[in-house]
C-alpha cells in the first residue's frame, strides 16, 4: 500500500509449494558442502514457481498441497497443468488466504465465476466459459491473468477444438 500511494510499482513475488516425498541433505565434498533437496516433487514446486508468473499469482500450490490443507486454507482451483518431463496433467490451486479469516465477498465472487468458467471449459462449453472468465474481468478484477488465459484458450477452442482425448491439461512450456 505504501509503494501504491508513493506512485511505485508493488513488489511481486512468485512462490511454488508442492508436498511430496523428496531426497535431501548434504552434498558436494569436504572442502565445500550445500544442502540440497532433489527429485520430482523439489522439480514440480519449481515449475509452479515459474507458472506464478503466467497465472498472475503470489503463491501457487500442488494438488498434494491443497489435499493436505484444504481445511485449513482458501484457494481457487486455477488449472490442470502438464509440466515439462512429465505426461501426467496435475492441479494447481491460488492460495488466497487462511480460512481462520474470512475473504472478501468480491474475492468469493471472483472465486465463484473463474469456478464456473472452468467447468464449462472442462465441458468443452467454450462460449460459456467465456461468459464466466468475461464477467471476472468486466465486473471484478479486470487484471486477473488467469482468467485472461483462460478466456484465450476457449477463443482459440472455439476456432480450433482440442482432441477427443484432451483431459483439460495444459502443457506449462517454460521451465
Amino acid at each position: 500500500q505504501q509503494r501504491e500511494e508513493a506512485n511505485r510499482k508493488p513488489l511481486k513475488i512468485g512462490i511454488g509449494i508442492n508436498s511430496d516425498s523428496v531426497i535431501s541433505g548434504n552434498m558436494g565434498s569436504t572442502k565445500r558442502m550445500e544442502f540440497t533437496s532433489i527429485g520430482d516433487g523439489v522439480n514440480l514446486g519449481a515449475r509452479l514457481e515459474t507458472a506464478s508468473k503466467q497465472y498472475g499469482c503470489d503463491i501457487l500450490i500442488s494438488e498434494n498441497t491443497y489435499r493436505a490443507c484444504a481445511d485449513q486454507i482458501w484457494a481457487r482451483e486455477l488449472d490442470k497443468v502438464i509440466v515439462k518431463g512429465k505426461t501426467k496433467p496435475v492441479s494447481i490451486y491460488e492460495l488466497v488466504g487462511l480460512k481462520s479469516e474470512p475473504i472478501s465477498e468480491y474475492k468469493a465472487r471472483i472465486i465463484e465465476h473463474y469456478y464456473k468458467g472452468r467447468q464449462y471449459y472442462l465441458q468443452r462449453q467454450f462460449a460459456l466459459a467465456m461468459g464466466e472468465f468475461g464477467t471476472v474481468l468486466e465486473k471484478y478484477d479486470k487484471h486477473d491473468q488467469a482468467s485472461v488465459l483462460h478466456l484465450n484458450r476457449c477463443q482459440r477452442f472455439l476456432q480450433e477444438p482440442p482432441n477427443d482425448d484432451w483431459d483439460g491439461g495444459w502443457k506449462l512450456l517454460e521451465k
